[in-house]
């Protein structure tokens, strides 16, 4: 595997007032609750941090709702679920079932679908390392299949 090599362009010599946009991604302080005003209906996406070494994206799923199996070469990836009941489907038959205020790590490698099974819209907050590519694999336990690599995606 080739190693990846992380440019953090702007560096700052000490001290500095926070650069923050007035739209997202960046934005210096975010409501949930407005976002989701916002988005409307699950699914959906929006992109909350975008920088050199973080990307931090709320994600929404309706009931029955989630995501293609895939998995990830450079980085692992983590959420904090904030509304809702997310099953979390493994490589190795493992599944990890998390409700709000959980925390879910998944290490690089390791195939992971998430599916809402609730009866509640779920709402995560997901943390990833740019560019975030996506190898699209089949799901053991259910047996989707996507495969392929593909920019971030929900």
């Amino acid at each position: 595997m080739d190693p990846v090599t992380i440019t953090i362009s702007d560096l700052v010599k000490g001290p500095i007032a926070p650069r923050a946009n007035g739209t997202w991604p960046n934005v210096l302080h975010t409501r949930v609750e407005e976002i989701v005003k916002q988005m409307g209906p699950a699914p959906w996406s929006k992109r909350i941090i975008a920088d050199e070494r973080n990307l931090v994206t709320l994600i929404a799923s309706a009931p029955g709702g989630g995501n293609r199996p895939h998995w990830h070469r450079e980085f692992d990836e983590w959420w904090v679920v904030l509304a809702g009941t997310l099953e979390w489907e493994l490589t190795g038959d493992v599944v990890v079932r998390a409700r709000k205020d959980d925390i879910v790590w998944v290490p690089r490698g390791a195939v992971h679908h998430i599916r809402n099974v609730g009866a509640d819209l779920s709402l995560r907050l997901a943390v990833a390392m740019p560019p975030a590519m996506h190898y699209f694999s089949p799901c053991e336990q259910c047996g989707y299949d996507d495969d392929g690599p593909r920019e971030w995606c929900v």
